[in-house]
């Protein structure tokens, strides 16, 4: 079984979508951990109707706003499934990536797989991006190469995996999660060249801002990969030219 961690905050108008990709998988046994993060709208009474729908949906709410760490990690202890699957609620599946990631895991060997994915601007134009195939840590220093929505690992093979909280005003808490399982586990990735899910990007996005987004990472590959400053800057320079071609045809 795997074990899907949807954490979800004021997220009405996508939540639906995302459940429903999930639940609607070709590969069926799976559990949904849905995580309501002290939502302000009307994501409780969304998530609510979609759980009496189907049995395989374990809600958990909060009444106030914890974070997506602390609800990611919340979702991991209770995970029943012998895998790990992460889905943003305004990200969505296609109908068979958990089938096409399984069937490559049973070929490859692989511990952690992640796939190709769909930019989604906010008019509704969509681009394909591919990344770096079968990422090491080498690969992972130079940029996030596993967008979490993709992602999916082994509990049997890995153990469990937690987030940790980042200083205030750093993101890409995903990417440390990444760096600290290369860095502790004997991690084998395996990846599918076809697009698997939707990633929406939108002006109010936490990476939206580039400043930021440039900070945290360098924030990150100093406290987490603790390499010396001019190989920082090094792995900088690539994930800037990285970052830039996933996004130039965004931009068009």
């Amino acid at each position: 079984m795997v074990s899907v961690i949807v954490p979800a905050y004021n997220a009405e108008l996508t939540l639906e979508r995302c459940i429903n990709a999930v639940l609607h998988q070709t590969y069926r046994e799976l559990e949904v951990l849905l995580l309501l993060d002290g939502s302000t709208d009307c994501t409780l009474e969304i998530a609510q109707q979609l759980a009496k729908r189907d049995r395989r949906i374990r809600l958990v709410t909060s009444l106030r706003n914890r974070g997506v760490v602390r609800m990611r990690n919340i979702g991991t202890r209770l995970a029943k499934g012998s895998w790990i699957a992460f889905c943003d609620a305004d990200d969505w599946w296609e109908l068979n990536k958990l089938e096409q990631q399984f069937k490559l895991a049973y070929e490859s060997a692989a511990n952690v797989l992640y796939s190709a994915f769909y930019f989604v601007r906010t008019n509704g134009n969509i681009h394909e991006v591919q990344l770096k195939s079968d990422a090491t840590y080498k690969d992972m220093l130079k940029s996030n190469a596993i967008p979490m929505s993709t992602s999916i690992y082994s509990v049997e093979q890995l153990g469990k995996h937690y987030f940790q909280q980042q200083t205030e005003g750093i993101i890409h808490e995903d990417y440390a999660f990444w760096l600290r399982l290369f860095k502790t586990k004997s991690v084998v990735t395996s990846y599918l060249h076809t697009p698997t899910t939707f990633i929406e990007l939108s002006n109010e996005s936490r990476s939206y801002n580039k400043l930021k987004a440039v900070y945290s990472h360098a924030s990150i590959l100093r406290t987490e990969a603790k390499i010396p400053y001019y190989r920082m800057i090094f792995n900088l320079w690539n994930y800037a030219i990285i970052a830039l071609k996933k996004r130039i045809p965004y931009w068009k």
